[in-house]
């Protein structure tokens, strides 16, 4: 085509296309707003929970397991492996040769060893070192691990809670709020507001006249005929009925 020819008429949006349009926008760009703030607290969230896991988690967790878990477990797997064999060995062969040697030879220091070394020193000793060292070691370990709960695990999952968590739930509560706000003042506007508008202004004066012209063309007209001609006829038809068949 050459640039002097006439130009085609540009199709004009009909009000319909244009409310179309305007509801498209409303309805959609809320939702496309609250699944990017969606993806991005998700995201966020995620982040976070890698960060935790990472620099406090992991570190505590291995720390926990070197220094605390696995020497544990080591000395109770040896505890344990020492205290078979030697129930085993003691049930096998030592209880028999203690029993030999305590009838024929410890049977009579059994009452001086109960009474002195049992009695006076063991008892005494057990008590002192479960008093002075084990029960310190045992408060003392029930305290560091109280303190690495509260500070290695409570306080970093209360902050996540208080700044990460709380906050986008907040923020996705707000903007689904908002959004349907919005759109229900979008529909109002766009939609109710203008076929009330065209029902008061349009529709009901249009219903009101051809109410008034159905009543004037058909109901008035048929109401003249059945009071002027059909029941005037009936009448006559009843009266040669009666005096036809003496009814």
């Amino acid at each position: 085509m050459s640039s002097t020819d006439p130009q085609e008429p540009r199709r004009r949006v009909t009000i319909g296309e244009w409310v179309a349009r305007g509801l498209a926008v409303l309805l959609l760009v809320p939702v496309r707003l609250l699944w990017e703030a969606v993806k991005l607290c998700g995201r966020a969230v995620v982040t976070a929970c890698v960060y935790v896991l990472e620099r406090l988690v992991e570190p505590v967790g291995r720390f926990l397991w070197y220094r605390l878990v696995r020497p544990l477990w080591l000395f109770v797997k040896d505890v344990l492996w020492g205290w078979a064999l030697q129930h085993v060995l003691w049930g096998l062969v030592l209880t028999p040769l203690g029993a030999l040697l305590m009838d024929w030879l410890l049977r009579p220091l059994r009452h001086a060893v109960e009474r002195w070394l049992w009695r006076r020193l063991l008892r005494p000793a057990l008590v002192l070192l479960w008093r002075r060292l084990l029960r310190p070691v045992l408060g003392a370990i029930a305290v560091i691990v109280e303190w690495l709960w509260r500070w290695c695990v409570e306080w970093p999952l209360r902050q996540v809670w208080r700044w990460v968590l709380r906050p986008c739930g907040l923020l996705v509560v707000a903007i689904v709020s908002y959004g349907w706000r919005g759109a229900t003042a979008a529909v109002r506007v766009l939609i109710v507001v203008p076929c009330a508008f065209v029902y008061r202004t349009v529709l009901r004066p249009v219903l009101r006249a051809l109410g008034t012209c159905w009543d004037f063309i058909v109901v008035r007209p048929i109401a003249f005929a059945h009071r002027r001609v059909v029941v005037p006829m009936h009448r006559i038809a009843a009266d040669l009925l009666n005096t036809v068949f003496g009814r």
